[in-house]
């Protein structure tokens, strides 16, 4: 670490060294001044640490030491301060630890006996409390830092249902998951991870319900994890994952609470990453990322339906290009005369191979999709539609591509979107390029037996333990039944058994079968 380098190589003064071993403490000794200077000198005296020294009689008898442009400077005033200046003023007893936790009235307030653990609390927020020729040091919590307030998640269009989505502050989000879960089997369990960013990760599930081999195996992956900084909760998801070299996700992210606490209730594990809105459920099968909120939320015929519309537009979009390459560029007697017929007059005037013109069409929409995203959100769909039609017409108007291949090129990029995970629906938009390459090269043939090699792929992942194409392989029957389709809930009185949930009944047992 950072400070066990920097003491090597200093004098040390104020510091009186119990234990030699890494992890062990080591006991503070020196008066404040000495302590606050070391500590300045630790952090490299930035502009914003303030030390704020208690006098009394004149003389120093104590520093406070904070970070202003992380502590709240009224409520450091109100509840800190002016309690302590109150004691002194009325008191000629001397301060010690003890009684200054009693004058203070701010609500989270640590006793350390470790100079390192002291900083590291210095920097995430707290104000420390030193007092001459005394071995613990007080750790006031005090943060203030700007937050975003709760409001729909961006990336997950809400039809219906709650319009909570996370935000970036860990504390806020767990507070969302304790109001839709008030069980006193909810475990909540913190960890600290990155050397440098000291990133709080917060582990949460039920004690009763998630398997515990899973829950045990999510600890020992986020303990192994060594890195200097986690940014956002997209470094722990790829540091935990089964396999890394794959472009299918084995974790899912979401912003939505709803979404969060149904995985729990089934029997999952949450991952909250402070400093990010996207947090993390394991473990995750693939036909997850087919399935939405809304789907439990809606009659269960009409959820039935998006279901599969959903699936087929995805099966549609990935397939369909290599499908109709192969078919017009290596195998045309696989198609009628009369489609033969109506592709060789829509080719007419086209002066590139199919292969060539199918490409630089799907390479003009990938960036135009690009860039919309990054358009001021004001004219991001005004641009983006608007270009995507114009460029397209302006192309099939100068004989540069058919209007079938435009056609062909607009329904694949918007059927991806019918894929209710970005992480998911990005790992299709390359497979769809793999069976196209696949398809001008080999033929229809050439798709099926990429297509399989795909499928190959995946049914060899696991996401903690748990088969990624469960339930369809290994065959689950009860989980298969609400696959396709999304079963009533009078017909849902059992917990998904893919995930292999501690208690298998979510309403009572047998309640189904008895109301049935």
């Amino acid at each position: 670490m950072f400070f066990d380098r920097f003491i090597k190589n200093k004098k040390r003064p104020v510091l009186a060294k119990t234990a030699s071993s890494v992890g062990h403490t080591e006991g503070i000794k020196g008066n404040a001044e000495e302590i606050a200077q070391y500590i300045l000198q630790c952090t490299g005296t930035p502009g914003d640490l303030v030390i704020h020294r208690i006098k009394a009689d004149e003389k120093t008898v104590g520093a406070i030491i904070y970070l202003e442009t992380l502590v709240d400077g009224n409520v450091l005033g109100q509840h800190v301060i002016e309690p302590i200046n109150k004691f002194i003023r009325k008191n000629e007893e001397p301060l010690g630890p003890g009684k200054v936790q009693l004058i203070l009235s701010a609500s989270k307030c640590m006793e350390i006996d470790d100079l390192h653990h002291a900083i590291e609390k210095l920097l995430s927020g707290y104000a420390l409390i030193i007092l001459n020729e005394v071995k613990r040091i007080l750790a006031v919590s005090l943060l203030n830092s700007a937050k975003r307030p709760v409001e729909e998640a961006p990336t997950e269009k809400v039809i219906k249902g709650p319009r909570e989505g996370f935000n970036e502050t860990l504390n806020d989000n767990i507070s969302m998951i304790r109001r839709s879960i008030k069980d006193p089997h909810l475990r909540l369990e913190k960890k600290t991870v990155g050397e440098r960013t000291k990133t709080e990760i917060a582990v949460i599930y039920l004690d009763d319900v998630a398997n515990p081999d899973i829950v045990q195996e999510v600890h020992k992956r986020l303990e192994q994890i060594e890195i200097d900084g986690i940014v956002e909760s997209g470094y722990i998801a790829e540091l935990i994952s089964d396999k890394r070299i794959t472009p299918f996700p084995l974790v899912q992210e979401t912003e939505r609470v709803d979404r969060v606490v149904a995985s729990i209730l089934e029997g999952r594990v949450a991952i909250l990453v402070d400093r990010s809105a996207f947090n993390i459920i394991v473990p995750v099968t693939s036909n997850e990322f087919y399935q939405t909120s809304e789907d439990f939320y809606f009659n269960w015929i009409t959820a039935t339906g998006l279901r599969l519309i959903r699936a087929i537009g995805t099966i549609v979009a990935v397939t369909l290009p290599g499908f109709y390459l192969s078919m017009i560029s290596v195998n045309p007697e696989l198609l009628p005369p009369s489609v033969i017929q109506l592709e060789a007059s829509a080719r007419t005037q086209v002066p590139f191979p199919a292969v060539l013109e199918m490409v630089i069409t799907f390479f003009a929409f990938e960036v135009l999709r690009e860039a919309s995203v990054r358009f001021p959100t004001n004219i991001n769909m005004i641009l983006g539609v608007g270009g995507g039609i114009v460029m397209g017409l302006a192309a099939i108007n100068a004989g540069l591509v058919s209007g079938i291949t435009v056609a062909i090129v607009v329904f694949c990029v918007l059927a991806t979107f019918t894929t209710s995970n970005l992480a998911k629906e990005q790992a299709w938009r390359w497979v769809r390029y793999i069976l196209f390459a696949a398809g001008a090269i080999f033929g229809f043939i050439g798709v099926i037996a990429a297509g399989v090699l795909v499928l190959a792929h995946m049914a060899g992942l696991k996401s903690f333990g748990v088969s990624y194409l469960a339930p369809w392989g290994p065959p689950i029957l009860t989980d298969i039944a609400d696959a396709p389709a999304r079963l009533p809930w009078w017909l849902s009185y059992r917990r998904p058994p893919t995930y292999r949930p501690r208690q298998e009944d979510r309403m009572g047992k047998n309640k189904g079968e008895d109301e049935a």
